[in-house]
């Protein structure tokens, strides 16, 4: 019954972990590289050819069950009661920019294919945290209260033990970033503060939109040997 009303109040929520759900079905639960790119997963040798659509599509696709499973069980924690402080339109705001975030720093970071909501919900995370650091006064007070804290130490393991246990960390921390910064300027009500979260964010997304001098060249190397094989 608890669930229920849960989920009456948080109907953005519902609507985008269903459409993960269904994602996953259509893909068949599948984990392999083919699959998960055919259903729009990100990498960056597509998105720098101009498939700029999986910074978003990634973000509702995942690699095997157990990948769902903690996305959606861990996530709901934080998005349900986000959506009911922020109210949908706001919360979808925060979701999706987190997201595209994430989904932007993975390309520039690593050349791997990457998919999952840990960017939106990395963001709720740090959403969560902003929400009770204004409410609380301070960073002190924040970090005094046993269940904020147990949030923060476990936020720092995953983004620093991150690479080392194969999860995407620079996802993680995009998502995180942007959804603390755009919350921020949404429950101080301040323009300035909001329009610069705004604008980093979608100076990160562009910015993985477009080959990086470097990293591209490597790139083109790559595909060419595998090209020739």
């Amino acid at each position: 019954m608890e669930l229920l009303q849960r989920l009456r109040s948080a109907p953005i929520t519902v609507v985008l972990f269903a459409a993960c759900i269904v994602v996953f079905a259509l893909a068949g639960g599948h984990t392999d590289i083919p699959t998960l790119l055919q259903f729009g997963a990100a990498w960056r040798g597509l998105v720098w050819s101009g498939e700029y659509w999986r910074l978003f599509t990634s973000m509702f696709l995942h690699i095997g069950l157990v990948h769902l499973v903690v996305n959606l069980w861990f996530g709901f924690s934080w998005a349900a009661p986000i959506e009911k402080l922020l109210g949908p339109a706001r919360f979808l705001l925060v979701y999706v920019a987190s997201g595209l975030a994430g989904s932007a720093l993975s390309v520039i970071g690593h050349d791997a294919v990457s998919a999952g909501a840990s960017g939106a919900l990395f963001g709720l995370m740090g959403a969560t945290l902003v929400a009770f650091r204004l409410r609380l006064g301070s960073w002190a007070n924040l970090w005094a209260a046993p269940p904020l804290r147990q949030t923060i130490i476990m936020g720092l393991i995953w983004l620093v033990a991150g690479p080392f246990m194969g999860f995407d960390s620079f996802a993680h921390g995009g998502g995180l970033l942007a959804g603390g910064a755009i919350t921020w300027g949404l429950l101080t009500r301040s323009k300035p503060k909001l329009a610069v979260a705004l604008l980093g964010t979608a100076i990160v997304v562009l910015a993985a939109l477009h080959p990086i001098p470097g990293l591209h060249d490597a790139w083109v190397t790559e595909m060419t040997k595998r090209s020739a094989e």
